[in-house]
Formats: C-alpha cells, structure tokens, sequence
C-alpha cells in the first residue's frame, strides 16, 4: 500500500509540473518596440488605430487597431501623435502595453458624411458586385462562379503574424471547413474565400503555400488576389478604411462576410470574436434551404 500511495504521489506531482509548465508556455509573451502615428482612438473597443514602421524581422508597415488594456492610455494620445509603444504578443493575442507620445502633430482630416456615402456600402439584401479575381493556382474566378453556394469571405495579409488577426480569422475558416466536410449532404453547397490586402506581396503561389500550411482543401475554399482598384472598390464595400497618405493601405480591420446562394448579402461580421461553430451552423441552415 505505501509503494502504491507513493506512485500515486509521484504521478500527482508529475502531472502538476507539466500543468505547470503548459501554463508557462501558454502565458509566454513577446514584446516588440512599435514606432508610428495615431490615426484615431477607438474607446468602445479598447483599441488605438496607429499606421505604424516596419517591425524589424516581424511585421511590415501596416495600419491597425492595437488593443490597450490600460484604458488610459486612450486619452493620452490625439490623432495626428506620433508615439512610441511596445507591442506584447502571446499565443493567442496581442496589445500594446506602453505608450508615449515622441511628438505632436496634425490630426488627419475626419471624413466627411458625403465622402462615407461615396463609399458604396454594400447593402444586406442586395447583390454583391462580380469582382474578378486570380486563386491559389493562378486562374481567374469571379464571385459569380459561386452562385449557387453559400460563401463565407474574409480579407487577410499573408505576413500578419498577430494571433488575434489574420492567423485567428484563417484559423477559423479552417475549423469552419472541417466542421462542414464531415456532413456529405453539404458537398458543393458552400464555399470558403480568403482575399489578400496585399496583391504587391501575396501573389498565388504565396498564397497557395499560405492556404497549404493551414491544411486548407482548396476544392471548397479559395485564396485570392486582385488588383488595387477593385480592392479599393470592395474595401469601401465593406467599410475598410483605405490610407492612401499612407501608400494605399488598408487599415487592418477585420470583416467577415456571409453571401447567400444568389449572390446577396446577407451579413458583415466585425472584428474577430465571432466563433466558427455558429457561422458553421449558420451555413448549414441556409444551405439546407
């Protein structure tokens, strides 16, 4: 019995070291010096939007909304500041957890209520325009070719490597397409598309390395590039902000959208606390209609 007690003891102990451990990895954080100018605060979702400098070995220039869980650091810049951060990434998300402000300056211009018109949102309801795009193995497809399908799209930068972004949103398009392909009565009724923010770099050989390391099927799920024009043109569809002071960057914001078998828009989703079992659910309902 004592010898029985002991490995028992033993093993107890064991399983709490590698507890431990995991815990240590999962909590590991990597911090980056971020340099760039604020474009706006964004207080409802915690966030500062910063057209940042390249990220030496990490990340291009890009402009996106950085995460603040110190909420005082909202008030503590205007747009138009250029400030210096640091940048913490752990394996599942990332935000800046300082902040200074190494200069003053002139806000950018708000947009005016006439120039968000010109924009030509897309309307839930109505049909989605067919954009001409080249996939993963370098032929052209247009959305009209997925008439039929229910389609699920999402917009991604290849290079991003924050967790809680591109990595997240391709992550779950992967889950989504699992989930689906295990039920037969599915086949060929939907259709997964990932579109490039970034045609000068993503070109379909990238993309298709891109989609393989996710373990994609590209038979139900394509990735796409485009020129800019049209990328302009469906980033003012779907209320993505386009710099073009900045070399025509799109801010990374994220947007998913859902598009029923005749093309319509049927719902944009915001940012990335969606969760891929309730889209997958929901392309199983409308597709069995």
């Amino acid at each position: 019995m004592k010898r029985l007690s002991l490995l028992v003891l033993i093993v107890a102990l064991l399983a709490g070291c590698a507890k431990k451990t995991e815990n240590r990895q999962a909590t590991k954080i990597t911090t980056y010096p971020l340099r760039g100018e604020v474009i706006k605060t964004m207080p409802r979702e915690q966030s500062i939007m910063i057209a940042h400098e390249e990220i030496p070995n990490f990340m291009k220039a890009m402009i996106m909304p950085f995460k603040v869980k110190d909420t005082t650091f909202l008030s503590m810049v205007q747009p138009g500041d250029s400030v210096l951060a640091t940048l913490a990434v752990s394996q599942t998300e990332s935000w800046l957890s300082t902040i200074s402000v190494i200069g003053k300056g002139t806000a950018p211009e708000s947009q005016t209520g006439n120039e968000t018109l010109l924009k030509k949102l897309f309307k839930q309801g109505e049909p989605i325009p067919d954009f001409e795009f080249t996939n993963q193995d370098n032929k052209k497809v247009h959305l009209a070719d997925f008439k039929g399908k229910i389609i699920v799209l999402t917009f991604v930068y290849t290079r991003c490597p924050l967790p809680d972004f591109c990595i997240r949103m391709t992550d779950n398009f992967t889950k989504i397409q699992q989930s689906l392909k295990k039920d037969a009565a599915l086949d060929g009724k939907w259709h997964l598309l990932t579109i490039s923010f970034d045609p000068d770099f993503d070109k379909p050989s990238i993309l298709k390395n891109y989609g393989k390391t996710y373990g994609a099927d590209f038979s139900d799920w394509d990735f796409l590039t485009t020129d800019k024009k049209t990328l302009e043109e469906i980033g003012d569809g779907f209320d993505l902000t386009y710099e073009r002071d900045q070399g025509g960057l799109f801010a990374h914001t994220l947007r998913t959208a859902l598009i029923d078998k005749k093309g319509d828009l049927i719902s944009v989703l915001r940012g990335n606390d969606w969760v891929a079992a309730d889209v997958a659910n929901r392309i199983r309902a409308l597709a069995n209609k």
